[in-house]
């Protein structure tokens, strides 16, 4: 008498299982030999053979997000020795979020390590840096600062007001000069160095503005002002902190830094006891991530093929 076919949740759980089984499809079919009585063959092919279409399919996908997601590191590593730290992440680290931008959540880490970490010491930092950038990409931004805000402070209050950084506003501290191969990314290999030989201790100022993510290398003077200002503290307490610990900084430094994260659009807001002097409009109006621009090509160094891979569709990250 003939088995009557499964339940369709059942089948498709099956398929899922074996297209997503990091050794293969054969592999996967080997442990699940009954999967394969409801997967017609089709000579010359056999039903492993039109399945492996699949699962190979999908493993270039996710091939093709880190690749995107982490183009620095590509070039810095080659494309061979990429492609082999990227099969060995996704091994232990399977898709699973229907997004592909959290698939290289646990890479950096993941290289840190890898083997290729002590040939290139360099690389953990540098996939972090750019896991950063990509962060930034789908953190939403507030609206931009209304001057008026400013004017409704009075003078004796400012000491306890406490500054409002945008949401994109990322510090982060790298052993190595990591910004400088980020900045070349998209160029030939032959077109600027792709490793670096020393250490250069870095305080990275990383945030989005209305083009795109800028990545900045700052004093460690001017980065942990802002760290201070992320952190809550109040600003008579940041500027009494730069008037002691920074007793080289003068005061038109400090200035400078003040005026330049106003212009960049770092600053959004102010909390004024328990209140909220912000932007020209509710939070929202202007704020939209990249997900709802996916049409903007600009970026910090002109329009380029990243660009356009960066804000793809990311709605195929697992099955």
């Amino acid at each position: 008498m003939p088995q009557s076919p499964p339940e369709l949740l059942t089948l498709q759980r099956s398929l899922g299982e074996i297209l997503t089984d990091s050794r293969g499809v054969r592999a996967a079919v080997g442990a699940r030999p009954r999967a394969l009585r409801w997967i017609a063959a089709a000579p010359p092919l056999d039903a492993p053979t039109r399945l492996s279409v699949y699962g190979d399919g999908y493993f270039l996908r996710l091939l093709e997000a880190l690749t995107s997601d982490f183009p620095a590191v590509k070039r810095a590593l080659d494309e061979d020795a990429f492609r082999a730290l990227a099969a060995a992440y996704l091994e232990t680290n399977h898709s699973r979020s229907p997004s592909l931008a959290d698939l290289g959540e646990s890479f950096p880490s993941f290289a840190a390590a890898h083997p290729l970490a002590r040939r290139h010491p360099f690389l953990s930092d540098l996939a972090r840096l750019e896991r950063a950038v990509l962060t930034r990409l789908f953190t939403a931004r507030l609206p931009a600062l209304d001057p008026e805000a400013i004017k409704s402070i009075p003078a004796e209050d400012w000491p306890r007001v406490r500054l409002i950084l945008d949401p994109t506003v990322l510090l982060l501290k790298a052993a190595w000069p990591v910004e400088r191969l980020w900045l070349r990314r998209e160029l030939p290999l032959k077109a600027g160095g792709r490793i670096l030989r020393r250490p250069n201790a870095r305080w990275l100022l990383i945030y989005r503005d209305e083009t795109w993510v800028k990545v900045a290398d700052i004093s460690r003077r001017e980065w942990d002002t802002l760290r201070r200002l992320q952190e809550g503290a109040r600003l008579g307490a940041v500027l009494a902190h730069a008037a002691k610990a920074l007793a080289d900084t003068d005061a038109a430094q400090v200035q400078r830094w003040f005026s330049s994260w106003v212009a960049g659009g770092l600053i959004k807001g102010f909390a004024h006891d328990g209140s909220w002097a912000d932007a020209k409009t509710t939070a929202g109006g202007s704020g939209l991530g990249p997900r709802a621009r996916r049409s903007r090509r600009t970026t910090t160094h002109g329009r380029n093929r990243h660009a356009a891979n960066d804000l793809r569709s990311r709605r195929t990250g697992s099955a």
